[in-house]
């Protein structure tokens, strides 16, 4: 076992081989104990140096591993440097596309539980839906300060400006289709769509004016610095640079399997909805 961990430890102070080339795990790494690891990666063979943390002098070991599938198994032994002369297993689950190593079994006294590797900043959690329930057998239209408004008791919900006629058509479609929660992403809202007790409208009322798509096939474009989602040459919703919006808006049209996008109003379109 020495044998292989210093053998693994002249890898790690050695120069690269053409496998580093590639994409792997080769690099500075910081742990969630304050320390830095040294990785190289081998093929299939994981080999590091570590130092620091939140021990003084600190422990510094090395650590030599296979990756099988998204984990690596391996040992760990310390080193003289260090203030601690202790050994055991260590196995990681690799996350994050390769940019984090969390630490699934442990034994003897090593404290780290996620190693990441420098310069990776996580992503944004992605936008959640959030949804306005409302009774479609209780809204009506009035006009509020000049506005036509969508509204059940003193709480509007949608808003059509002077467009009368299109705050009646779109009441007719809300009850049509028995839609009882308003919901959007962003905030302020990048997308609103309808749905049903949680589910997205079914089925086709014949004065709609509608396009139809594909859920599978629409995807996510940049165009001019502006975030677009588009099925084939079609258009369909744009987020301007609001990335982060447009892939939950994206993740929620595939969700719901959204296959129309409707509207009341166009060219000046005032109230837009989604069904299959």
């Amino acid at each position: 076992m020495m044998k292989q961990i210093f053998a693994g430890l002249l890898l790690l102070l050695g120069g690269l081989s053409a496998a580093a080339a590639a994409a792997d795990y080769n690099g500075k790494w910081f742990g969630d104990d304050g320390a830095t690891y040294f990785v190289r990666h081998v093929g299939d063979e994981i080999y590091w140096f570590n130092e620091g943390g939140q021990q003084e002098p600190g422990r510094t070991s090395v650590f030599s591993g296979r990756i099988r599938g998204q984990m690596i198994l391996g040992s760990w032994v310390d080193v003289p440097k260090g203030a601690t002369a202790e050994r055991g297993e260590l196995h990681l689950a690799v996350r994050e596309d390769g940019n984090v190593l969390e630490v699934t079994r442990v034994t003897g006294g090593f404290t780290v539980t996620r190693i990441t590797r420098a310069g990776f900043v996580p992503p944004p959690p992605p936008l959640e839906e959030k949804c306005i329930d409302f009774d479609p057998e209780k809204i009506a239209v009035r006009q509020q300060d000049g506005k036509f408004q969508i509204a059940q008791d003193d709480w509007w919900l949608f808003d059509f400006g002077q467009r009368e006629l299109d705050a009646y058509a779109a009441m007719k479609i809300i009850q049509q289709y028995g839609m009882n929660q308003s919901c959007f992403i962003g905030d302020p809202p990048a997308f609103r769509f309808l749905l049903i007790g949680g589910r997205a409208p079914l089925g086709q009322w014949y004065e709609e004016d509608c396009v139809r798509f594909h859920p599978t096939t629409a995807g996510l474009v940049q165009r001019g610095g502006r975030w677009l989602i588009v099925d084939n040459d079609l258009t369909l919703f744009d987020f301007g640079a609001l990335e982060v919006e447009a892939k939950a808006a994206l993740a929620a049209i595939r969700k719901h399997q959204f296959t129309y996008a409707c509207y009341v109003g166009r060219p000046n379109t005032t109230f837009e909805y989604l069904r299959r």
